[in-house]
């Protein structure tokens, strides 16, 4: 009698075990995030948060479900940030340069600015010479409840802009009404131009209008897509004033907690497989942009390298001075400055110039 008790006792214990384990899979399995971005549904650079999600889904086998959401949507376009730190979304798939007023202008240097580095060149930075603690530890400065899993994705080089005239000096920007934000748009202001922070929506009508006299918006596939080379301006690159565009995947801090080890190796490894997957399907779209382009009859015009080269020593003129004003701005710039120096210096060594191997 007593060894059916006790037969029947580790039975039950077996069964509560069990019962548990399901309860903890079944409660895995609810695990659902919700992601926005700024962006318009359908915009082309929305392709990183869907396809983010999709490998989350996939290679969690649905213990942890990702619903993207476009700009507007649960909060205000722009606002993702401060839903993020506040946890009413769990995530967002935006760039820093958005929210510098909150974190200060260092963000800048995580995204695009005048001179600054590629996506290859940021992508080694960030995951193998101290980026990614920078970025980190710009939120966490401020006491953010954020955890920043880095970049999610890429664009390449944005077109310098759309200009009635060509730009053969920068002088050429004095009073022009120009649209633009950022550090470029700072850049652009002390060389006498009207900067204007025009909504992407309202560019078009803008430009037809005389309410503007040029402006940049993005890459060759993205302005081609919302019909600018209608307009009958001149294209103008290279895109210096930004030579690329990173997407930062920022979650709150809690929703991250809650994830299993796992479930954040999950996330990560999502993270860094997307950036490439985006980088592609970007610089390919802008590669059948550019022929579509050609084919419509778009006024091609290069910015003469003179011009390129005095962007660069403005813009370092002005990063000198910002440096001066804030301390971790100058840590951030002195990291990447010093890194790409001499990463530049070794492919410059040893990576041929693909010029030289392109067969007419």
């Amino acid at each position: 009698m007593k060894r059916k008790a006790i037969v029947a006792l580790i039975a039950v214990s077996f069964l509560a075990s069990s019962l548990c384990m399901v309860q903890n899979v079944l409660a895995a399995k609810k695990i659902r995030w919700r992601l926005q971005g700024p962006f318009p549904a359908g915009m082309a650079v929305t392709y990183g948060s869907k396809e983010f999600a999709k490998k989350v889904n996939e290679a969690s086998g649905g213990r942890l479900r990702i619903k993207v959401f476009p700009g507007g949507a649960i909060v205000p376009a722009l606002k993702e940030f401060d839903a993020v730190n506040k946890g009413t979304i769990d995530a967002h798939f935006s760039g820093c340069h958005y929210h510098t007023s909150q974190i200060g202008l260092a963000g800048d240097l995580f995204n695009l600015y005048p001179a600054g580095p590629n996506p290859l060149e940021f992508a080694v930075w960030c995951y193998e010479a101290g980026g990614l603690e920078l970025w980190q530890e710009m939120y966490d400065r401020h006491n953010y409840n954020v955890v920043v899993v880095g970049p999610m994705g890429y664009s390449s080089a944005e077109l310098f802009g759309w200009f009635k005239k060509p730009i053969n000096s920068l002088s050429d920007f004095k009073g022009t009404k120009f649209r633009t934000a950022g550090i470029w748009g700072e850049l652009l202001t002390e060389l006498g131009a009207a900067v204007v922070q025009t909504p992407g929506g309202e560019i078009f009508e803008s430009m037809k209008r005389g309410v503007l006299d040029a402006f940049e918006f993005s890459t060759p596939g993205v302005d081609y897509s919302v019909g600018f080379h209608q307009l009958g301006a001149h294209m103008v690159g290279p895109g210096i004033h930004a030579p690329m565009a990173v997407y930062e995947l920022l979650v709150n801090k809690k929703s991250w907690e809650k994830l299993t080890p796992d479930l954040q190796a999950v996330v990560r490894v999502a993270a860094e497989a997307t950036s490439m997957r985006m980088l592609c399907a970007m610089d390919y779209g802008d590669v059948v942009a550019m022929d579509k382009l050609n084919v419509y009859g778009t006024k091609f015009y290069k910015l003469p390298v003179e011009v390129q080269k005095e962007v660069v020593k403005r813009a370092n003129d002005l990063y000198d001075r910002k440096a001066k004003e804030d301390p971790f701005f100058a840590k951030v710039l002195k990291s990447q400055r010093d890194f790409l120096k001499r990463y530049r210096a070794y492919k410059e060594f040893c990576q041929p110039d693909p010029a030289l191997m392109t067969v007419d």
